[in-house]
Order: C-alpha cells, then sequence, then structure tokens
C-alpha cells in the first residue's frame, strides 16, 4: 500500500515535520485524517500533528507558528486508485474540494502554508472506497491508515 517514495519520506530525519490531518469521521473512509491522527497522540521526536477535521483553514494560523521544515496534509481523497491506496498529490491535481466535505480549498491551504512557513507543504492521499454517511471506514482505508501509522511511529 505505501510505496517506496512514501516509505523515503517518512524516514528522511528532516525536522521538524509537521503532520496536519483532515477528514470528517462520520462519512466512513473521509475519517482516515482523523483516525490517523488519534494513533498519532504521542508522535515521535520531531514531529508535530495537528488534527484539522472538517475545517483545515482553522488550523493554518497554528501550522504556520511551528515553522515546520516540511509540513504534510494527509487525507482520504478519491483519485480512482485502489481502495487503501496511498500517494502523494501534486497541488496542481488536488481539486478544490476532493471530496467535497472542505470548506476551504485544501491547496490554497497549502499554499499558504508553504509561503508564510516557508516550508515544503507535500499532499497525501489514502484512496476511499465509500464515504457514505454513518459508515465504518473500510478495511482497505483502515489497513492503509494502520501501516502509514506504524510508519511515522518508527514502527516499521
Amino acid at each position: 500500500m505505501l510505496n517506496k517514495e512514501i516509505v523515503e519520506y517518512f524516514k528522511d530525519p528532516a525536522s521538524p515535520t509537521l503532520i496536519i490531518t483532515v477528514g470528517n469521521n462520520l462519512r466512513a473512509d473521509d475519517g482516515a485524517g482523523p483516525y490517523i491522527a488519534s494513533k498519532l497522540e504521542e508522535p515521535p521526536a520531531g514531529t508535530l500533528v495537528l488534527d484539522a477535521g472538517e475545517n483545515p483553514e482553522n488550523i493554518v494560523d497554528d501550522a504556520v507558528e511551528l515553522f515546520p521544515a516540511r509540513a504534510v496534509m494527509i487525507d482520504a481523497a478519491d483519485f480512482g486508485g485502489t481502495p487503501g491506496e496511498v500517494r502523494f498529490i501534486p497541488d496542481e491535481l488536488i481539486p478544490d474540494n476532493p471530496l467535497s466535505t472542505h470548506a476551504f480549498p485544501l491547496p490554497v491551504i497549502t499554499k499558504i502554508i508553504r509561503k508564510d512557513a516557508r516550508c515544503n507543504v507535500r499532499f497525501l492521499g489514502i484512496q476511499v472506497k465509500t464515504i457514505e454517511m454513518g459508515a465504518d471506514m473500510s478495511p482497505e482505508v483502515t489497513a492503509a491508515s494502520d501501516e502509514l501509522v506504524k510508519l511515522i511511529l518508527r514502527k516499521k
């Protein structure tokens, strides 16, 4: 599920690294971001975590004030992959609202953080299977999220 580029990114000792999770845990696989944040309550040294929930625009000031060396925004997305597939998505390929659950366009948020914090910001998408309201996360997205958490916690 995790390709070499993702594994290498999280093995890179760049510090501090800010992980911003986005999503709505009431909408099945869109809850991947908050799920990951809940598993990262004690992140490794040099890693900071902000759970933006459904409103990533609310954490922009916090993200900039942390002045990270780099940041990665993790969110469920529909990029036409296999459910649970994880990949970095270039800014130009991120629609204004990947799952239409965010009030503010994610590319705008990443540009603000990149400019004001002067750091590299990447978008990491997890391919959804379903975003049905009230449904549980799919096994595929749960497994991918768990694998990503293990990598971030350096347990992989």
